[in-house]
Order: structure tokens, then sequence, then C-alpha cells
């Protein structure tokens, strides 16, 4: 059946689009240690997980990222930053790194700082925002508001909704109280770099921020309801509820929904199930706030608030919504595992109460009992007698919120790794470590350093099963130290919910992984307090990862020793081309030199039966070429790592077996992926 002349001159316009993506993953408080934890508990180095070559040695789509290196976090004025400074570099760049608690913006001259969103934005790109923390937290605020105090959280959301001052101003003044109506004086303007920038997809917690206290009536927008608008009951058949809190008695929500174009959807059911439609250029916008506060901790997800989201569940409807929305120019989408941070600040899992009450509790470390029952923070308010859970463990809330982040990350590879999607570039970075966050041992119910701890770091010595021979120096009767239960590694099973793995102690007496914070109320000067950003986040250089489908940007990081967190930045922006973005690109790393393949040509277009797959190499290369159909899946492989010369080459494709429809081709060379898209008729 033959394609129609418009349905063809569409498959052309699309196979010369420049789609340019770009996924920004923050881990708040990430260190190495959590995900070291993670993999472990995932069977690292058990058999067939144990070296290199191992099929499964890399269990984590973090850990398979091309390109690593090592970055400093520290503020303009501090040693330790917090996370305002630390996510404010990333959006902005060297002009980004200030003083704790700024939002994008210079600290001395009190002038807003153009962030990388704002600039792509202009530019034509679709922008997003996802987190697990409140969207309006210091991380995502960075991104795309300009403030002086990251808590001013009402003001936040405010500036994302508006895009014009006539529209910041609107917000107040749709307040029902005289009072609250807009005041230049009290409420500032829109900042400049955010005029004409839309946000086109905000996904997260903070609904407090965005509705008003109860006062009266209720707003429309408190239920939480499934995609029919049917209200979502809690496990006691209570209908849920996300309450507001701002103080101007705006409701934020009603207003983005009838006045600036936006879908509001909070729920999991509801988020999944949107229609694409409606997302066109020009189209809905969407709005999604899951929690009052923070989005639930993923183990408590899991056990008490299945209705919201996962942060991967977020991430691929976003991707899929600006992908909708960028009308083939791309986008930019920043994503926050916000809750790892929030751990490490409750010392979830380190530390238990022994006496008193209130601000006055007396703490231990005790890293091997069940965690507080109350969800992940219940140790901040505990008292010696608040009951604990049975078989949830501190290392468990943090590999499940680790893993969560993970599973975000995937999409972003999958979308990477889909050659008609366009070129992508991901980061996967930091703000800063926070807790101390360490990995100090296993439960060991043996108790085999006789000391009460039960708890154990490494396998036991080698042995000789022959006790006479236990001073002999001749190897034989060998008995290696616990050598039969594959060795002393982490114990766990492998549980589904909702179509992703994640793994849990195989028992309460099993070989689980025991953590520990340095940072926590015995060694940071809070003594009397578990949780507190003062005396919390630590100064540890952090890790930053980075992969992309074109072999030019991500690359950047490598070579160059260790970074300064202003580094990555330019990086992005030179991959999207914004030649306006005020941030200085001459930080960028060195070029990544000519393309290997100076060019990909496709003949027929479209094709009967055969066509050619012509490429030109500037220099030799390994080559593969791959045919894949219109939704990523691969079809044919042409030629796998065959070896061709400089010049011009082509190959033959036979596409008789292939069914009629839109197919893209991909010529690999060195890493570096060139496609182009063709017809079968």
């Amino acid at each position: 059946m033959l394609l129609a002349a418009g349905a063809r001159h569409e498959a052309r316009a699309q196979a010369a689009s420049t789609n340019q993506n770009v996924i920004l993953y923050i881990g708040d408080g990430f260190g190495l240690a959590p995900k070291t934890a993670t993999r472990m508990a995932l069977g690292q180095g058990r058999d067939g997980k144990r070296f290199a070559t191992d099929a499964g040695f890399q269990v984590l789509n973090l850990d398979k990222m091309k390109y690593n290196a090592t970055v400093t976090t520290h503020s303009l004025n501090s040693w330790i930053t917090d996370s305002a400074p630390g996510a404010s570099v990333y959006a902005c760049g060297k002009p980004g790194k200030q003083d704790n608690e700024v939002i994008s913006l210079n600290a001395s001259s009190g002038a807003a700082i153009e962030t990388i969103l704002e600039a792509a934005k202009k530019q034509g790109y679709a922008v997003g925002l996802v987190s697990t923390a409140r969207i309006t937290h210091a991380t995502p605020a960075a991104f795309a508001s300009h403030i002086w105090y990251r808590d001013l959280e009402d003001y936040i959301s405010a500036q994302y909704i508006a895009s014009t001052q006539a529209q910041y101003e609107a917000i107040y003044n749709s307040s029902p109280t005289a009072a609250y109506r807009y005041s230049a004086t009290r409420d500032w303007v829109l900042p400049a770099p955010k005029v004409g920038v839309e946000l086109d997809v905000v996904l997260g917690g903070g609904a407090r921020h965005f509705m008003p206290r109860t006062r009266g009536a209720a707003s429309p927008y408190e239920a939480v309801v499934d995609r029919t608008g049917a209200p979502i009951l809690n496990a006691a058949g209570a209908a849920v509820t996300l309450k507001g809190n701002r103080a101007d008695d705006v409701d934020l929500v009603k207003y983005a929904v009838e006045q600036r174009n936006y879908q509001y959807v909070n729920s999991r059911d509801a988020l999944l199930n949107i229609d694409l439609a409606q997302y066109g250029p020009g189209g809905k916008k969407l709005l999604g706030l899951f929690n009052a506060s923070h989005v639930n901790y993923e183990q408590d997800r899991q056990t008490s608030a299945a209705w919201e989201p996962s942060l991967a569940d977020m991430t691929a409807m976003a991707i899929k919504v600006l992908q909708a929305k960028s009308n083939g120019k791309g986008f930019f989408l920043m994503v926050e595992a916000g809750r790892i941070d929030h751990l490490e600040h409750s010392n979830t899992g380190g530390i238990s109460v022994v006496a008193g009450t209130g601000t006055t509790n007396q703490y231990v470390v005790d890293a091997d009992q069940p965690v507080y029952a109350g969800g992940g923070d219940a140790g901040v308010a505990a008292t010696p007698t608040t009951a604990r859970t049975t078989g949830v463990y501190g290392s468990d809330y943090m590999i499940k919120e680790v893993l969560a982040f993970d599973y975000a990350v995937a999409e972003g590879r999958a979308l990477m790794a889909t050659p008609s999607s366009g070129k992508t570039l991901i980061f996967s970075t930091s703000d800063h470590e926070c807790g101390g966050f360490a990995v100090t041992g296993l439960h060991d119910e043996d108790n085999a350093n006789k000391n009460g701890t039960k708890i154990r770091t490494y396998a036991g010595q080698i042995g000789k099963s022959v006790a006479a021979e236990a001073g002999y120096a001749t190897p034989t009767n060998l008995v290696r130290g616990d050598g039969g239960a594959n060795g002393w590694f982490p114990d766990y099973t492998l549980a589904t919910f909702q179509g992703k793995t994640y793994p849990q102690p195989t028992s309460a007496t099993a070989k689980r992984i025991v953590v520990a914070y340095a940072s926590n109320p015995l060694t940071n000067g809070n003594g009397a307090a578990q949780t507190g950003a003062v005396g919390n986040h630590t100064p540890q250089d952090i890790w930053v990862a980075a992969e992309d489908n074109t072999n030019t940007h991500a690359q950047q990081i490598t070579g160059r020793g260790l970074l300064d967190n202003t580094a990555i930045t330019p990086i992005l922006a030179d991959f999207m081309q914004l030649t306006l973005f005020a941030t200085t690109l001459s930080t960028r790393g060195p070029s990544a030199g000519p393309l290997a393949t100076a060019s990909v040509q496709l003949s027929p277009v479209p094709f009967a039966d055969r066509f050619q797959v012509a490429f030109t190499l500037a220099t030799a290369g390994a080559v593969t070429v791959e045919l894949f159909n219109e939704i990523g899946q691969k079809v044919q492989t042409v030629v796998t790592g065959q070896s061709y010369g400089p010049g011009a080459h082509t190959v033959a494709v036979d596409g008789t077996r292939l069914r009629t429809g839109l197919y893209v081709a991909a010529v690999t060379v060195n890493g570096q992926v060139v496609s182009q898209k063709t017809i079968k008729l």
C-alpha cells in the first residue's frame, strides 16, 4: 500500500528534524555510597556479577553511563553548600555560584541570573521540571525562578505559572482578600529572565504552595482523583486530599487551569492516562502535584501511597509531553531525586533515641534495628517508646530511593538509544553530598565478632578442615572463608511493584546492608536534634556521569582532572546551541574534533524492496548499520562492527520482509550514531 504524498512529505520533514534533547538528572545529596549500597543489594560481587566481563556486572543504569568525573560543590560564601546555590550553578553556569540560600540571583546586586531552562525556552525548546521533593524546593526552583531566599516557595510557584508581569500580578489579584492583592513593594516583580518563558511540564510535590489554606470553601482541586475523576481512597477507606497552605488565599492551581492552559493531575492513574493529543505546540501544558509537601519516599509509596507516581513515571510522562510540545526542536528537562537528601538529613536507620523527648532527645549510633514506624522521617520526632517497623531498615529506604532514581535515568537512556528521537545528551550529578552516608557492613546473625553488635564487615578467614594441620604452611585441606554460602555478600531477593523490581532483605536474619552517617547528632553539633540543615551537608566531591548519542559532548567531562560544578552547564548549553545564553561557553572542555561520519545518505527514499546506506568516513573506524521501526524497535542488523577505511562507502539493505511504514537507518562509527529516516512503500 502506497503512503499518501502528504505522509511522505511529513516523513521527509521528520527526517530533517534537528531534535536536541537534554535531560539533567540531579540526585539531591547523592554521594557515591548510596549507589554502591544499591548495586550490592542487586547482587554485585556474586557469581555472574563479579567481573567486568560478566553480563550482569553493571546493574544500575547510572553505572552504564560512559563518561564519569568528580566535581567540587562549595558555594560562593561557604565551603559547604546548600541546595540553592548547589543547583543554581547547574542552572546558570559560573554566574550561578552564589551565596547559600539564594536562588539564581546575584546576592550583591539583587539582579536575576538567566537560567539554561529560560534560555532554551526562548530559543524554541520545550522545557520541564520533575522532582520527588516539593516542586518549589531549591533544586527545581533554581531553573525557573529567581529569589533571595529559597524558602519563599509561594513566590516561586507564582513565578512558575506566570510568563508576563500582567500574569504575575493577576495571580495575586485573584485573591479574595484585598490585603493580599498585588503590591510591588512586597511581591517584587516577575524577574526579567522569566518573562516570555512558559513551563511546559511541572511534576512533583508541593501542592501546599499552589492552593490556599482552607478558610470556608475548599479548593475544588484538593481531592486526589483518578483518570475518571473518581476520588482515590487510602487504606482506611478515606478520600485522599492535598491541602493548601498559601498565605495569600490564591488558588494557583485554579488559575493555572483556567487562565494558563494547564491540565492538572494529582494521581499516578491520572498522570499515566493523560491524552497526549492535547499537548502539541500551542496546546495544553501539564501541572501535576502529588503531595501537599514532598512526594513519599519510595519505600513509603510502596507500602502506603501507591496512588502517587514514581520518579520514573513522572520522567516518562514528562518526556512524552515535551516531545509532543517540542515541534521538532527538542527539549530541556531537569529531573531531581530530591528525597535521597532527606533520608540523610533524618539519619534514617543510623540513630536511635535513648532518652528525653522533643528538643531534649539524646541519641546513640544504632544502625542495625528496624526503622521507627511512621515513615522515613519518623526518627526525627521519635522517643524511646516509639514503635519500630517489622523488617524494614534504614538501608531499605535508601536503596529503594536510589533505585527509583535509577529507573528514571533508564527512561532517559531509552530515549537516547532511540535514533528517531533525535540527538540526546543526559547528565547525572548532585548538588552536594549529605549526611556522610556510609555502608558499614552486613547484619551477622551468627555474631562472629562475639560482641553483640551482629554486624560484620567482610568474610571470615580461610582455614583448614584438618585441625591437626592448622599451623601447617602446606596448602592442603583448605576451606575458604564463608565459602559455602557464595561468600560474604548481601542477601536480598527481588520483589515487583508496579512493574519494577526492588531488592528487599531475604529475611529478618539475612545479611542485610547496614548503614551509618558520619554527620549525625553526636558529631555535627546537633546533639539534641536528629535533623537540621546546619551541620548535615558535607563538602565531599560528588560524582557526575554523562552520555550522548552523538559522541561529541558527554566525553568533555573526561581528561580534565577535577572539575568545578560550574563546568557542566556550558556543555549542556553548547549541545543545545544556546547562542543567546548569557553564561560563558568558553569553559567547555576540549573540542571533540571532526565527526567520524561526514555524511549519511539513503537512496532511494522511499523504497520498495531494497535501498542503500551511503556514508563517508573521515578516518578509519568500526561501523555498525542497524534498522529501527518508527517506535524505536530494532528490526534488522545490516553490519556489526565491520572495519572501514577513510572515504565513501555503501551498504545494501534488503527490506523485502519489512512492513510498509517509516524506518530509521542508524550508522554507528566508533560509538557515534548518525541516523536518517526512510519509508517502505
